[in-house]
């Protein structure tokens, strides 16, 4: 190893170990191979056993991931079933899988010290840096995936956890065979796009917002222009839509400057004359931008939000609007969201982990004594979702949609909707 570390350091800037293109990568891996040769030879010398192809390929590899990349997470990070890798300390930690389950594992370093080395020089690929005077830290890593890491007297042992988001799904048809959401729910949403609705997506972690805000925003009739904010790029609307643009947050660099807030971007995409907005997550301040702009003829935006149910999701939508250095009233903010926000799409994650579900759609209707009123659509009943026999206030605007057209049948060959709609 410090045969290999020696070698790097001769050939390779310090700039380089830090912050490699893949130029100065290819390098690293010639230079790998130069020592692997070296080994070689001394073992041949000292009459060891000589290392078999696959061993001096193991050998390479497990170098450049030690030097360049995850070190011996590196393997399960290159793991495609391995949505989340959680470390705990230097030999403990837990997968989490694709389907639920969660997995212990030994990350196999040994020590803290090891650890916070490759931690090290990962955050300052991202102009970061983690250390006693910055003990924690959230990064984006190259392949898109989230990285928290928080160090000793913070936590007993260097915790980090990669988060890696996947979408499982580019449309609402998507989502029906994967059990999400009923095809009848799937085209009303898809109805409620097309007309222009502003849409909430709320749900728990992991709980399938961020690919189900993606498979509404596919609905989105293509010659409208949208902007997309959010703080790591997750939505893949721009390869979607023909005329989309991305915008991404930006935090501090190591010296406490250049950060981009999403607020800000909100206000930039403003001035790009876009039909929509799209906030990928909705978690302060530039909740009141949002709502703004869809008051202001950028009617049919969307955006998420963590809470436990569509209720909760708007009371934390107004408590967000008051964290606004507008300093707005609770009264204000509560009519804001009122003649704003028209549904809420709420999800929620399976007890067993395997299963991502849609299972209430509420309409806003208005306010009442100070608190907004909803109206639940669809709800969940015996694990499926199910319409509800209220009528949706805003269903003339869906009045030229597929759905007042195509409307499923019901066994007796009436549609259900016909019946209470």
């Amino acid at each position: 190893m410090e045969q290999a570390r020696n070698a790097l350091s001769q050939n390779l800037a310090q700039s380089s170990l830090l912050r490699p293109d893949q130029s100065e990568e290819a390098e690293a891996r010639l230079v790998l191979r130069d020592v692997i040769e070296q080994h070689q030879r001394h073992r041949v010398n000292s009459r060891q056993p000589a290392l078999t192809p696959s061993q001096q390929d193991a050998l390479h590899s497990r170098l450049f991931d030690t030097f360049f990349q995850f070190g011996p997470l590196q393997e399960h990070l290159d793991n495609p079933l391995v949505e989340e890798l959680i470390v705990n300390g230097p030999r403990s930690g837990f997968l989490l899988l694709g389907g639920g389950t969660k997995r212990p594992f030994d990350p196999g370093f040994s020590s803290d010290e090891e650890v916070r080395g490759i931690l090290s020089r990962v955050v300052a690929r991202a102009g970061r840096r983690i250390d006693e005077s910055s003990p924690a830290v959230d990064v984006r890593l190259p392949d898109g995936a989230r990285l928290h890491a928080i160090l000793p007297p913070l936590t007993q042992h260097v915790c980090l956890t990669v988060r890696r988001h996947r979408l499982v799904a580019d449309s609402l048809d998507e989502l029906i065979e994967l059990g999400t959401v009923s095809s009848e729910a799937a085209s009303f949403l898809a109805d409620s796009v097309r007309g222009g609705l502003n849409i909430l997506v709320s749900g728990g972690t992991a709980s399938g917002k961020t690919t189900t805000l993606n498979a509404l925003g596919r609905a989105i009739p293509s010659q409208e222009r949208i902007v997309t904010v959010e703080e790591t790029i997750e939505l893949r609307l721009a390869s979607l839509l023909p005329d989309c643009v991305s915008l991404e947050a930006r935090s501090a660099n190591s010296e406490g400057v250049g950060r981009i807030s999403i607020r800000e971007l909100v206000r930039h995409a403003l001035r790009m004359r876009p039909s929509r907005i799209v906030v990928g997550e909705v978690r302060g301040a530039e909740a009141l931008d949002m709502l703004s702009a869809m008051n202001t003829g950028h009617e049919g935006s969307m955006g998420t939000l963590h809470a436990n149910s569509a209720r909760q999701a708007l009371s934390k939508l107004r408590t967000y609007l008051l964290m606004a250095e507008e300093g707005i009233s609770s009264e204000v903010a509560t009519e804001m969201i009122g003649e704003t926000v028209d549904l809420v799409v709420h999800l929620q994650l399976h007890r067993s982990g395997a299963k991502r579900q849609v299972v209430q759609i509420a309409e806003v209707v208005g306010i009442e004594s100070g608190r907004i009123l909803t109206n639940d659509l669809f709800r969940i009943d015996s694990d499926q979702l199910v319409r509800t026999n209220i009528r949706p206030r805003f269903l003339d605007r869906l009045g030229q949609s597929d759905f007042q057209h195509h409307r499923p049948t019901s066994g007796n060959g009436s549609s259900p909707m016909e019946r209470t709609w």
